[in-house]
């Protein structure tokens, strides 16, 4: 065996025992100080986490593209997507909301109420037998950024309920006869409202109209296309499903890099949203294309 040979198996041993110590990783030939050879590479840094599914999901994800007017096909698509959400959607209730009553019981004792199942009403006032009830549960109050007035009271719709007729002690009758979410005691009782799926845009108002975003869809941060708001405009600013309002984002004050002082930025209009359903003081409204991404204060107005 020559020389030469019997330096590089040594060389090629120290190399392979190094890496397989036991807590070693792996290591480039310079740490080898007395012996030359191949300048071994770092291991690669670990890849970045990746970011949960469910995270990706949940996030915002406003569909952003110029402020135009919908063609036919997004009119149409925009008209089934309100009907949905008429026929299943929340609703908003003025302040100061009188209830018809609410569920007191259920009549086989269970603790969840599906559709056609029998449940005990507390009505405040006698209604007759076959009348037809929503089945509310109240949500957050809503105000006005700006001024804080209380604008109404977010309704979450859980169903409907039709009064049999008959009595045990004080509670009446009824039957769970359609049904979006879980039914429990102490959920409200509103009159069952006839709603009207058909819709026209315009831009007609007596007068010119002015409120803000006062809510945005499940506690999201910023909205964009085919989304339903809370708008601070309602009956008694004499509007009607359909109108058109006109949405504005003001950026948030700036300084002067030059004299420091604060300067205020002009509004700029990002959007349009259609009302479709009307409340006293607050209506739900659904957004078209948006050049920028909505948020709770941006101003609307119809004029």
């Amino acid at each position: 065996m020559t020389p030469g040979f019997f330096r590089i198996s040594l060389t090629c041993q120290l190399l392979i025992g190094a890496c397989l110590l036991p807590g070693a990783g792996w290591v480039s030939g310079a740490a080898l100080a007395d012996e030359p050879g191949p300048n071994w590479p770092a291991a690669a840094a670990p890849p970045a986490p990746a970011v949960p599914l469910a995270r990706e999901v949940l996030s915002p994800t406003p569909r952003i593209g110029p402020a135009v007017r919908p063609t036919a096909s997004q009119a149409d698509g925009q008209a089934r997507l309100l009907q949905q959400v008429l026929q299943e959607g929340d609703r908003i209730l003025p302040p100061g909301w009188a209830d018809l009553g609410y569920v007191s019981g259920y009549w086989l004792a269970q603790t969840l109420i599906h559709q056609g199942e029998d449940l005990l009403l507390h009505l405040e006032q006698p209604v007759a037998a076959g009348a037809a009830l929503g089945v509310y549960r109240p949500g957050v109050t809503l105000t006005d950024p700006v001024t804080g007035e209380e604008m109404g009271i977010l309704a979450h719709h859980l169903g409907q309920v039709q009064v049999t007729g008959g009595r045990v002690e004080t509670a009446w009758q009824a039957r769970l006869v359609a049904v979006r979410d879980t039914v429990a005691v102490g959920d409200r009782l509103w009159p069952d409202q006839e709603i009207t799926t058909d819709l026209h845009r315009h831009t007609q108002v007596p007068a010119p109209v002015r409120g803000r975003v006062l809510s945005l869809p499940d506690g999201m941060e910023l909205a964009g296309a085919d989304q339903v708001v809370a708008v601070g405009v309602g009956r008694r600013d004499r509007v009607s499903p359909g109108l058109v309002l006109t949405i504005q984002h003001t950026a948030a004050p700036g300084l002067d890099p030059v004299t420091g002082q604060e300067v205020q930025d002009a509004p700029h209009v990002i959007g349009e949203a259609t009302l479709f359903w009307i409340g006293e003081k607050a209506s739900f409204a659904l957004l078209g294309p948006t050049s920028y991404p909505v948020s709770r204060g941006d101003e609307v107005s119809a004029r």
